[in-house]
């Protein structure tokens, strides 16, 4: 079985292809794929860790909300 680099998908040995994104699965296809994954992963943005960020800063915004106005 060859996995396809690009989407994961399982293809028979002899396949030229990818049967689900159709990539080509000859080797220097797939080693470009897999450094072109990493390179992305290397220097792009890590999403949940944003959007965690996000959720605690607007619930400290919130709270700091209704302490003034309790306070006030």
């Amino acid at each position: 079985m060859i996995i396809c680099q690009a989407c994961g998908t399982s293809n028979p040995d002899d396949a030229a292809f990818c049967s689900k994104c159709a990539r080509k699965l000859d080797t220097a296809t797939q080693n470009a794929v897999a450094q072109q994954r990493a390179q992305h992963t290397a220097t792009g943005i890590n999403w949940s860790s944003v959007v965690i960020a996000l959720v605690v800063i607007v619930i400290v915004a919130a709270a700091l909300v209704l302490v003034v106005t309790h306070v006030l």
